[in-house]
């Protein structure tokens, strides 16, 4: 499970695409501080360590994970947000997330506010059920808070010490792709109502547990 709070800022070393699957190399930020099998949160994407040294971290990406992420249309040099998974004892800074991308959106805009900035993301409206106004989101491995939302778009601000401490600014352009994960449990209450308005006995299961 993740936080949605970046701990580092990686950069891609290289991605190497071997049929539908890919692997993917980049800088190690963290040094002796992982392990082989270790999750971390690239850009939102839970992915295993599969090796590292000092210098860098290589990670093996699946089919579906090409598929229902921005991780294939990685190029070299490339900022990624990266968060270690966290540990039972740490604190719980942002919102559960984990890992695991419900769809990519595209920035439609971005607005300069002071010393922050104002982006707007659209969406499949499918996904229009799990997002509401002040409510949380993960775009791009980093935990935000809604304040716009319509049926297939929504905004957010970025702080300036979220620009500082992500790989957000460099990669939020009009047009660019990113990753989403809508709140867990937005979609658990969703799947709920949805059974409850189709004939579910919604009161009889919640008796049972």
């Amino acid at each position: 499970m993740f936080t949605g709070i970046v701990e580092a800022v990686g950069k891609v070393i290289e991605l190497k695409k071997t049929g539908s699957e890919s692997r993917l190399t980049l800088t190690n930020p963290f040094g002796n501080g992982i392990g082989r099998g270790d999750s971390i949160a690239v850009d939102g994407v839970c992915l295993t360590v599969e090796s590292f040294d000092a210098a860098k971290i290589t990670f093996f990406l699946s089919e579906m994970t090409l598929k229902r992420s921005i991780a294939g249309r990685y190029s070299t040099g490339r900022e990624v947000n990266l968060e270690r998974a966290m540990a039972a004892d740490g604190r719980f800074g942002g919102h559960i997330v984990q890992g695991h991308v419900d769809t990519t959106g595209v920035v439609d805009s971005t607005k300069k506010i002071g010393q922050g900035i104002e982006i707007r993301v659209k969406f499949d409206s499918e996904f229009s059920d799990f997002i509401v106004k002040r409510g949380s989101v993960c775009l791009n491995g980093v935990s935000l808070t809604t304040a716009e939302v319509t049926e297939s778009d929504f905004t957010v601000s970025l702080i300036p010490e979220t620009l500082a401490k992500t790989a957000l600014e460099n990669s939020l352009i009009s047009g660019s792709a990113v990753n989403l994960e809508f709140d867990i449990i937005g979609k658990y209450i969703a799947k709920m109502v949805n059974k409850r308005e189709n004939g579910s006995d919604f009161e009889s299961l919640l008796a049972k547990l």
